[in-house]
């Protein structure tokens, strides 16, 4: 996985890009397996309050995602489009989203407004789909370029368009309503969205039957996020025989 210069600079302009998918025909047929394989085991458990369910899919399968995060062209896009070559993982997930609950109590057809990270936080995501993400299976909306924009602007914002919708007696907590600057990302599994995920983003409504699946990890600078630290610890307790090196990249010492 090779990245340009232009790509680079689309990425920090607009917050995304994307390329061919680094995992190959192999890689996502062994992906999608594995993920049918544990998705059963990870229905049945309760994990504990706080851990993020994606990531614990994730961690159920174990050492074979490990490796794909840990691909060596993988992780020197990461360092180019970050700008440092201390990276680690800081958060990931499997799975899918249409099968988790709102906090609202809600039922994810659809996902409101939102950016995970302000214009401060500096990460880089790669998002693969292993079902087509069509204009009827939810697709991600994307707003190129408010990664950068302050946050209580871009609420105002988002605000103004969803009553301008005139479907609401009073000012909502969640937000839907299209942007004009939006970009609707069509994602099908031979190609991988690099991305920000501080970029204000939403989907879709999910109208198809079937399933929605996808995986992420998102990988951050020197003193980023380490969100999935604990699921990972709990999960895979073999990462104590570690190495320094690979305990490092996954966020569990400094």
């Amino acid at each position: 996985m090779k990245i340009t210069d232009a790509e680079c600079t689309h990425f920090q302009r607009n917050g995304f890009f994307l390329v061919s998918n680094p995992l190959g025909k192999q890689g996502m047929r062994e992906v999608d397996f594995l993920q049918q394989q544990v998705e059963p085991e990870w229905e049945a458990t309760q994990f504990p309050q706080g851990f993020n369910r994606g990531a614990c899919q994730f961690f159920l399968v174990g050492e074979p995602l490990l490796r794909m995060v840990e691909t060596p062209e993988i992780l020197q896009a990461a360092r180019q489009i970050l700008g440092d070559d201390n990276i680690h993982v800081g958060a990931c997930g499997l799975g899918d989203a249409s099968k988790t609950v709102a906090a609202d109590g809600r039922a994810q057809r659809q996902v409101h407004w939102h950016a995970d990270g302000g214009p401060e936080v500096r990460q880089v995501s790669l998002r693969t789909a292993l079902d087509r993400h069509d204009a009827s299976n939810a697709p991600l909306r994307v707003l190129p370029g408010s990664q950068h924009r302050p946050r209580q602007e871009m609420i105002t914002e988002l605000l103004q368009l969803e009553l301008a919708t005139g479907t609401h007696d009073t000012p909502p907590d969640h937000c839907f309503a299209r942007h004009p600057d939006e970009v609707e990302v069509v994602l099908d599994p031979r190609f991988t969205l690099v991305w920000t995920p501080s970029c204000w983003h939403a989907t879709g409504v999910k109208t198809a039957a079937g399933p929605r699946r996808a995986m992420a990890w998102n990988y951050y600078p020197t003193g980023g996020r380490t969100r999935d630290v604990q699921a990972l610890q709990q999960l895979l307790p073999a990462w104590e025989d570690w190495s320094e090196s690979r305990k490092k990249l996954w966020g569990l010492i400094d």
